[in-house]
């Protein structure tokens, strides 16, 4: 994928419920895990996002020390810098970089907290902006290094505007003696965006979901090299994508319509790994549902912009897309070969 004008991400969890907002609250506890996780972008290096809290409600929540931390901050402190401290000497946030949380692999935040039963609003992580936060310079030379950036292919340092500094995620209830077993899925391509200026990555939230892993599956499989489908030159040249539509869609949108306004809920481009021909593509954590499944020719074309729902772009769809139903009771991997 190519990142051009309006691209960005972030990720952060509250909870206004639990006797606090329009939330419920039941008697009993809740066991609560939460992972975080990406689908495949190009383009960049590095997504470093800097974790400062999750919240729950406005009054349970978990600071950098209370959730679970990356090894050596996933490599995205640079030398010569530290991260900032409150007055009791604690970090104000931790490290991530999406990057490294891809095809399957996740990081856990949170695993097997109690909250209390109930059902909660909203979901919110904080994550430091980029362009207002930065990281203490030791011996570095930028003052101003900012604490969530992007490292693009050309070893370019760009900040990432995290609006309000946070992502709220969708409402959950927390059953009396349940388990809850939740990831937060970032999908760069969908909602990590470089304005024109050039200056800053965005985050757009829409890209961000809360995601229930007990009902997650996946959908894999292969592109033949024949002319009825792409073509041989468009795969190499590594052009080829699959877009996973809602089963209603008709009218064929790119990454930048929302999946209301007939733009795909997952996207994934094919790639031939192993460099021996064989072109494969994977859509992780796909949700139950009726979907159709699309070959789509010049997906390496299709961009995000800044103002979304707006793309010029025209999807080239190899006719006709697949029908495709996600069971909602069982985790499953799908094989669908093109």
């Amino acid at each position: 994928m190519k990142l051009q004008s309006g691209y960005a991400f972030t990720l952060l969890l509250l909870l206004a419920g639990c006797g606090g907002g329009s939330g419920s609250s039941d008697s009993g506890t809740t066991q609560l895990s939460l992972a975080i996780s990406d689908a495949p972008v190009d383009s960049v290096q590095q997504v470093c996002i800097a974790v400062s809290r999750i919240n729950l409600n406005s009054v349970t929540g978990w600071g950098p020390l209370a959730l679970l931390r990356t090894t050596n901050s996933d490599g995205c402190l640079p030398d010569g810098y530290a991260i900032p401290t409150d007055t009791s000497g604690n970090p104000t946030f931790f490290y991530l970089d999406l990057l490294k949380y891809q095809n399957g692999v996740k990081h856990a935040l949170l695993s097997d907290v109690i909250i209390p039963s109930g059902t909660y609003e909203q979901l919110r992580l904080q994550i430091e902006d980029g362009r207002t936060s930065y990281l203490t310079q030791t011996t570095g030379t930028d003052a101003t290094f900012p604490a969530s950036y992007v490292k693009d292919d050309s070893d370019n340092i760009l900040p990432l505007e995290v609006p309000s500094s946070e992502v709220k995620l969708h409402s959950f209830t927390a059953p009396v003696n349940g388990v809850l077993d939740y990831q937060v899925e970032f999908n760069l391509r969908h909602a990590m965006v470089l304005p024109g200026h050039g200056n800053y990555y965005k985050l757009k939230p829409n890209g961000v979901e809360l995601l229930d892993v007990d009902v997650l599956s996946t959908i894999s499989g292969s592109v033949a090299t024949t002319d009825t489908n792409c073509g041989a030159t468009a795969l190499a040249n590594g052009d080829v994508g699959v877009y996973l539509y809602n089963s209603t869609v008709t009218d064929y949108q790119g990454v930048d319509y929302d999946s209301s306004n007939n733009g795909p809920v997952l996207t994934a481009m094919v790639s031939d790994d192993n460099a021996d021909d064989v072109y494969t593509y994977q859509l992780n954590y796909v949700e139950a549902g009726s979907y159709k499944l699309a070959l789509v020719c010049n997906a390496s074309a299709d961009e995000l912009t800044e103002a979304g729902n707006s793309s010029s772009f025209t999807p080239t769809v190899v006719e006709p897309p697949k029908e495709v139903q996600v069971d909602p009771t069982v985790t499953i991997t799908m094989t669908e070969n093109f």
